[in-house]
């Protein structure tokens, strides 16, 4: 049985083109099955900022409320996302890319507080 490798990448690698690209070649290159997590907090928080919508973090954890849902879907699930894959295509990678909503893949409910 083939074993399923699961990698998470945050901000230092995607907000650096040159880290990002050679972070995606060497993952191109891993054999087998295999899922790319990644974040983009620093740049839905720009794009937030952009837009003059307030970001809320409490001990590094952003607060989602309806027009942030909107940032980050925009952020993570299209330009972030579609650069890995299309980096990955680069590689000669085979990937897509797809959301916890996607396929009703991840399911989730309101915290109701964090304090």
């Amino acid at each position: 049985m083939k074993t399923l490798k699961i990698v998470k990448i945050g901000g230092n690698i995607i907000n650096d083109t040159n880290h990002l690209n050679a972070f995606l070649q060497n993952f191109s290159q891993l054999e087998g099955p295999k899922i790319l997590v990644h974040g983009g907090g620093k740049l839905a928080t720009e794009v937030a900022q952009t837009m003059n919508i307030p970001v809320q973090m409490i001990d590094g954890r952003r607060i989602t409320d309806a027009k942030t849902l909107d940032i980050v879907t925009m952020v993570y699930g299209g330009k972030i996302n579609k650069n890995i894959v299309a980096i990955l295509q680069k590689y000669s990678c085979n990937a897509i890319g797809f959301t916890g909503a996607d396929g009703n893949t991840i399911q989730a409910k309101k915290e109701q507080s964090l304090r």
